[in-house]
């Protein structure tokens, strides 16, 4: 006789528990709910439901992937950004809380968007959200990685099928004095790699084995930070903003060299957490 849904379900808790993976029982629930195509409730609700081989070939492949540690927003391939799901693979950081931070103070400075610059940007969860809480008629995400852009590039096709907002792709790495985009923005905003080379080994195995070291790690802070900069100076019409989410322990030196930039009103604002987290500044 087939095993129940519940009956496997806890199975699943068991085995991750095994594991010592944290938080098995919610793990194992985001698991079957995506596979199964259900809500969470329902695996309760439809407790009895016996399960197929076919429903149990992907529930298996995704819980010794777990067991490995995967970040489950790679397994399910989507991760919510701002009340939004977004697509995610490796390729691309998984969007964290304090990024959405970042879109909130952008949002509370009622900046006119026009146009809009992410500078990598990943899987385009801060450039989309803007784009769609601002109305803005273009959109253009900068990027070093051809998947990355690709990624940027679903989940605009997916979001903003509805807008009006016009979607461009930048292939190239913002370190380059020649890059430029093809137009002035009245946005430009970046997370850009900030975690320092001496801290790497110290991130969470789950970030350091499965997550893009490339978009983490900035292997020349000051240099990349300050190419960053002249970047969004060179991109930034009149009045822009700059929005930039770093280092905690290198803001003020942020802020210092978006002022040797040429940038007016620079300020540094803190996280939820109390920590110096967000750069921002305008062009004059």
């Amino acid at each position: 006789m087939p095993q129940t849904l519940l009956e496997i379900l806890r199975k699943a808790e068991e085995f991750l528990a095994s594991k010592e993976i944290p938080s098995p029982r919610l793990e194992a629930q985001l698991i079957f709910a995506h596979f199964l195509r259900l809500r969470r409730i329902d695996l309760f609700t439809q407790s009895d439901r016996p399960l197929s081989e076919a429903e149990l070939v992907p529930l298996r492949a995704a819980l010794k992937r777990k067991a490995q540690r995967e970040p489950t927003a790679y397994i399910l391939e989507t991760h919510d950004f701002f009340g939004r799901s977004f697509a995610v693979s490796p390729a691309v950081l998984i969007p964290r809380p304090e990024t959405e931070e970042l879109v909130e103070h952008i949002l509370k400075k009622k900046q006119s968007a026009f146009s809009i610059a992410d500078a990598g940007a990943g899987s385009g969860c801060i450039g989309i959200t803007l784009a769609l809480e601002t109305h803005a008629n273009a959109l253009t995400f900068l990027d070093i990685s051809k998947p990355a852009l690709a990624m940027a590039q679903k989940n605009a096709a997916a979001l903003l099928s509805e807008s009006e907002t016009e979607v461009l792709c930048v292939e190239g790495d913002f370190t380059l004095p020649e890059l430029s985009l093809p137009d002035k923005v009245q946005i430009f905003v970046s997370n850009p790699p900030y975690v320092l080379t001496e801290e790497f080994s110290n991130l969470e195995h789950s970030v350091r084995s499965f997550e893009p070291r490339a978009a983490l790690v900035a292997e020349n802070f000051e240099k990349e930070h300050r190419a960053l900069l002249a970047l969004a100076f060179r991109s930034l019409d009149t009045g822009g903003l700059f929005a930039l989410e770093t280092h905690p322990a290198k803001s003020q030196d942020a802020a210092a060299w978006a002022n040797a930039v040429g940038f007016i009103d620079v300020e540094i604002q803190n996280d939820l957490a109390a920590r110096p987290h967000f750069v921002f500044a305008r062009k004059p």
